[in-house]
């Protein structure tokens, strides 16, 4: 030990008054159970569901078919969880192709949402043709309508090929 530091350790040790010890340890704060958690995000997700979202994609979706597009939205249950989905297809995809779906369900911890964008978008191939798109993204409830149009864009011929 340097000089300096010992006598800076002396110093601290000095200032510090003596704090009774406590013999018994405390018991430590109940750990919250992340099954019931979850429930209570889900919870939420569902009213969230019923009083924003799921009107949001009937409105985005009943748009899309009026501009020729085939477009679906739903609220159901994907692995257990309540899942509000919009799946738009504007013209066609090759045979086989899964179409463009967005999904939106809760998730744990901050931000709230999940987002997901997956199935076959055209103009996002190595040559500007279809090619598969998968996107996860953790957003707060006022990035819905940005995240939504984004999809939208997407699903509807607004991609770029890979370079």
């Amino acid at each position: 030990m340097t000089p300096d530091f010992r006598s800076a350790l002396e110093g601290i040790l000095r200032r510090i008054h003596r704090r009774p010890v406590r013999k018994e340890p405390t018991a430590a704060p109940a750990a919250r159970e992340p099954g019931v958690e979850m429930e209570r995000r889900q919870q939420w997700f569902a009213k969230l569901a019923a009083k924003t979202i799921m009107p949001l994609l009937d409105q985005v979706a009943e748009t899309a078919r009026k501009h020729g597009a085939n477009a679906t939205s739903r609220l159901a249950e994907v692995n257990g969880q309540p899942t509000a989905e919009l799946v738009i297809v504007r013209g066609f995809l090759p045979k086989g192709a899964r179409p463009p779906r967005l999904a939106i369900y809760a998730t744990e911890g901050e931000p709230p949402l999940m987002i997901e964008y997956t199935g076959t978008f055209a103009h996002v191939g190595a040559t500007g043709g279809f090619g598969a798109e998968i996107d996860f993204d953790q957003i707060y409830p006022i990035q819905l309508e940005e995240k939504i149009l984004d999809f939208v864009d997407l699903a509807c011929g607004a991609g770029s090929p890979l370079s």
